[in-house]
């Protein structure tokens, strides 16, 4: 655990946390806990998680669970930091497994609101049958091109 603040946020984080997402994250903290530590360099910097410690100190939260990555290069860091936000935007839901799932969770009267879908689209998938379109050449470009393991950890990771 470590306190917020004295949590350094990474000044050139290319990716922007909208309050939407802020409060969405909120949600999820209050209903599931902090169950994804950030992750910090060996000075504090974080690498991974800018947006749940915004979530996390707007409700009031003093510290956070965090993992402390040892042994990365400055360049190492930067590049982390990208790829933690883009290799999640490589994956793609299976909407009929999803619809299921969601209708499943609508039927014990859980609150779908912490899942972050719009209510828009949760009534699409709701008792919907039809899987949205998707344009299969988009998909193609999603379709992993490679993969390296960690010499460290032995942990895969598709580039």
């Amino acid at each position: 655990m470590m306190l917020i603040k004295d949590l350094d946020p990474y000044e050139n984080n290319a990716r922007k946390h909208s309050n939407e997402q802020i409060s969405a994250l909120k949600d999820s903290i209050k209903q599931f806990g902090f169950t994804n530590p950030v992750l910090v360099s060996e000075k504090n910097k974080i690498i991974a998680g800018h947006g749940r410690v915004l979530a996390a100190h707007e409700l009031g939260m003093e510290q956070v669970p965090v993992i402390v990555l040892h042994g990365l290069t400055t360049a190492q860091i930067k590049a982390y930091t990208i790829a933690d936000n883009q290799l999640p935007s490589m994956a793609s839901w299976d909407y009929d497994v999803l619809a299921a799932e969601i209708d499943a969770l609508n039927d014990d009267a859980f609150d779908l609101s912490v899942l972050g879908f719009t209510n828009e689209e949760l009534d699409e998938l709701i008792g919907s049958p039809e899987v949205p379109e998707i344009d299969d050449e988009e998909e193609k470009k999603k379709e992993p091109k490679d993969t390296c393991i960690c010499p460290k950890c032995h942990h895969e990771f598709v580039i």
